[in-house]
């Protein structure tokens, strides 16, 4: 977007509602504008635009400017109107009640159904370890906001307790990249006292989609540290933790077709960590969410501020969640510097909590506001039942002939006001909401006859992460006391406002009960939501594969083997010919068809400096590979790893490590794994490996004959969106000697030139034949050499291909 439309997209909507200003974070600017960061150009071009246009930013826009400031964007010569917050009365934001509704999880996420919702809710009020698959449709917007909410959570168990303290350790890391020195004893990590373990979205995308050994190493380190968690979550549970994945867009997963890797790993988990939940998010990225207001509105209630205006117009659910944070923390530091004497005078206090406390001083401030006298006002009073209310009533708690009770504020026979922080207080209940609603029936014994009002005050995180629970106790109270009170009287639930130091009456009229209705979970491997684009599903398979006719029939009879249900009818198979004829895409190509998974690992993935470090690595690539058979496991440049052990520059630890590769080669029996080596150099390979028993079949791949090199031009060319004019057979001449990646190279260089509109008109034979000589001037894959030391070892193990006499005669070699 350009500044200029991007201001006056601005200037327009002032105009239109005539309003004098419009605020904006630095960073949200930046963003819309798609800049990351700021240069002095960018600044000029900025403010340049700013002054053509007749707007004007207070502050001035600079290149020094925090990220986070505010720019209030106006009309020049516009004075903008002063409004006070303060002047508006109390009594107007008291009168309309704040509408309860779902929360964030409920509006953000696609759980499957609502049944999975409401378990998701029942777990999170649970002491129970819960673990939270979170995944984005394509962009990630809301990991930082839900681990935010997790440890509120978490913060408030502690209060349960008395502990006012924040969970220590609360966001453990785990970072399973792996590291040249694996072996150190001392981790870097501690399970004790941590409450909430990340796995990061590197992690899981190696988890998810890996295929290469990195990815596989990746795997093995999440493989031990979850085992860790797991025993540590089940075996020391009295305080709940949550173990979060942050796993990779579904349009990748679904692109890459791991649907069902996904599915495995959530199915894994779960045997360990029962409550475990995928929280699928419903839109592609921030500006497609439907709900925003609702989301805002549940913020603003969980973090105590429920009337809160934020000026950023635009701000993101990050943004939202830490302008409220800092309001609220500064509105907490302040709150009793604010406090007026005769305020502070009237409180009373024991033992309580300072946020009970707290609650008691916006009640006090609420009911002067609505008119009650200040000296009416009555703290910690103590009530005594009569004789017969209490002796009469067979729910009564108390067999003493009177019962007494401290209610912390009280207007004489109109209003009571009862103040829950919902800490394990009496009855140390596992139900805190039943503990509150048992305490406060106990307490009704003392109330006055001719009561007007009750209020409830309830924290309003509670409010919002338990509004059935609380909606319920309403519901249960107006039942009980229906028969004391005439229709006039009221309970009402009272959230806090620590921006304006007073109560807000809240409504649960929008929320309706969940349905107890539990039906089968869906299937958590597709999603339930519509991707906004999803990406064409192109599995690589042997139709793909252009050329290589003699190599694909022999590895399709190994797919009819399997088949018939010989999944060991060979233990390997050793690809060997000169480099760049396809010997990946081949291995590739035929894991897909005999529907396994593919992994690819090179001497580059698991050579270490250290010793006994290359051996590990081994030995963890295979045990992923068997964990995740079906599989093909394909070691490129075997040459380099497994090479001949009686060479004399051969050392000890490379020994070792081929002798560990043997040992894994021989542990394959029965697992569903075919290993697949690839080698330029079939002589350099130690004579244990291409025994019998572990690579059996030896394939030779050879490069592409004239009437391949047609196939490869097609199949490339065919890519290209463009009109063309062209002979393949010209082609397939002019390219003698070419491997499959030098024609795809040249394709590739072709099609760059059509983007950069170096050809025009139409693609003909003669541009094409432009970059083959081009190529063959820069250096080919091949050389004489490697081509006659290939055809050395063929004749060598008596090779009958009709591509040999082919390879000769392109290249002058024949006898």
């Amino acid at each position: 977007m350009s500044y200029t439309g991007y201001l006056r997209s601005i200037k327009n909507e002032l105009q239109r509602t005539g309003r004098t200003q419009k605020s904006l974070r630095v960073k949200t600017i930046m963003e819309q504008l798609g800049y990351q960061r700021r240069s002095q150009a960018f600044v000029d071009n900025f403010n340049n635009a700013l002054a053509e246009l007749g707007l004007s930013t207070d502050p001035l826009f600079d290149l020094y400017i925090p990220l986070d400031t505010k720019l209030a964007i106006s009309l020049k010569d516009v004075t903008p109107d002063v409004q006070i917050a303060d002047m508006q009365p109390i009594f107007s934001k008291l009168s309309a009640a704040f509408p309860v509704k779902h929360d964030f999880f409920y509006y953000l996420f696609d759980f499957g159904s609502e049944q999975e919702y409401e378990r998701f809710q029942a777990c999170l009020d649970s002491n129970q370890p819960v673990g939270i698959f979170l995944i984005p449709q394509v962009e990630d917007f809301f990991s930082d906001v839900v681990t935010k909410i997790l440890n509120y959570e978490l913060i408030r168990k502690y209060q349960y307790r008395g502990n006012n303290n924040i969970p220590t350790a609360s966001n453990q890391k785990f970072n399973t990249n792996i590291t040249t020195d694996d072996d150190d004893d001392d981790d870097d990590y501690s399970l004790s006292g941590a409450n909430i373990y990340h796995f990061y979205f590197s992690t899981m995308t190696s988890v998810i989609l890996g295929t290469t050994g990195l990815d596989l190493l990746d795997c093995e380190k999440f493989d031990e540290q979850f085992e860790q968690i797991s025993v540590y979550a089940n075996k020391y549970n009295s305080e709940q933790l949550f173990i979060v994945f942050h796993c990779p867009p579904v349009s990748e997963i679904q692109a890459q077709q791991q649907e069902d890797a996904l599915g495995y790993l959530v199915d894994r988990v779960a045997s360990k960590i029962p409550f475990t939940f995928t929280l699928r998010c419903k839109y592609p990225n921030e500006a497609a969410i439907q709900h925003k207001e609702e989301i805002y509105a549940h913020f603003r209630l969980l973090l105590e501020l429920p009337h809160y205006e934020i000026e950023e117009d635009e701000a993101s659910l990050l943004n939202y969640f830490l302008e409220l944070q800092k309001a609220q923390i500064l509105a907490d530091s302040q709150l009793l510097i604010g406090m007026k004497a005769e305020h502070f005078y009237r409180l009373k206090w024991r033992g309580e909590s300072t946020e009970y406390i707290y609650l008691k001083y916006f009640a006090i401030k609420t009911l002067e506001a609505l008119g009650y006298d200040l000296s009416k006002i009555n703290c910690e009073v103590e009530l005594t039942s009569r004789d017969q209310e209490a002796s009469d009533d067979e729910d009564s708690y108390d067999y003493e002939e009177y019962q007494s009770e401290i209610i912390p504020i009280y207007v004489d026979n109109q209003v009571i006001v009862e103040i829950e922080t919902l800490k394990y207080q009496d009855f140390e209940d596992n139900n805190l909401f039943l503990d509150s609603l048992r305490r406060i029936l106990q307490k009704s014994k003392v109330w006055p006859n001719k009561l007007n009002t009750v209020w409830l005050v309830f924290p309003g995180f509670e409010i919002a992460r338990n509004s059935y629970q609380i909606k319920k106790i309403k519901e249960v109270l107006e039942y009980k006391l229906a028969n004391y009170y005439d229709d006039h009287f009221k309970i009402v639930v009272m959230a806090p406002d620590y921006e304006n130091h007073q109560l807000v009456p809240v409504s649960f009229d929008a929320l309706e009960y969940p349905a107890f209705e539990y039906a089968a979970k869906k299937s958590s491997l597709a999603p339930t939501y519509p991707l906004t684009q999803r990406l064409p599903e192109t599995k690589l398979d042997f139709s793909q594969v252009k050329g290589l006719k003699e190599e694909k029939e022999k590895l399709t009879k190994l797919l009819r083997l399997q088949s018939k249900g010989y999944q060991d009818a060979i233990s390997g198979i050793l690809f060997y010919g000169l480099p760049g004829c396809g010997k990946t895409l081949l291995a590739n190509a035929f894991a897909n068809e005999s529907g396994r998974y593919f992994f690819k690992f090179s001497p580059a993935d698991i050579i270490s400096v250290w010793i006994g470090q290359s051996q590990k690595n081994i030995r963890d690539i295979f045990a992923q590979a068997k964990k995740k058979s079906p599989s093909v496991l394909f070691i490129d440049e075997l040459d380099s790893i497994g090479f001949n052990r009686n060479e004399d520059n051969a050392h000890t630890d490379q020994k070792a490590t081929i002798n560990q590769l043997l040992i894994e080669l021989n542990n394959l029996r029965n697992s569903n794994v075919i290993v697949i080596g690839a080698t330029n150099y079939l002589s350099g390979i130690d004579s244990a490996l291409k025994r019998s028993g572990r690579l059996d079949w030896k394939i030779p791949i050879f490069p592409p004959d004239q009437r391949e090199r047609i196939e490869l031009f097609q199949h490339y060319l065919a890519k290209i969106d463009f009109n063309q004019i062209i002979n393949f057979e010209m082609l397939a001449e002019k390219s003698i000697r070419f491997t499959s990646s030098d024609i795809e190279l040249v394709c590739r260089e072709v099609r760059n030139a059509v983007l950069l509109e170096e050809i025009s008109a139409s693609l003909t034979t003669a541009d094409i034949i432009t970059y083959i000589h081009n190529l063959q001037e820069g250096g080919l894959t091949l050389n004489e050499e490697q081509v006659k030391e290939f055809l050395d070892e063929c004749k060598r193990l008596s090779v009958k291909n009709p591509k040999l006499e082919t390879l000769k005669l392109e290249w002058g070699l024949t006898e």
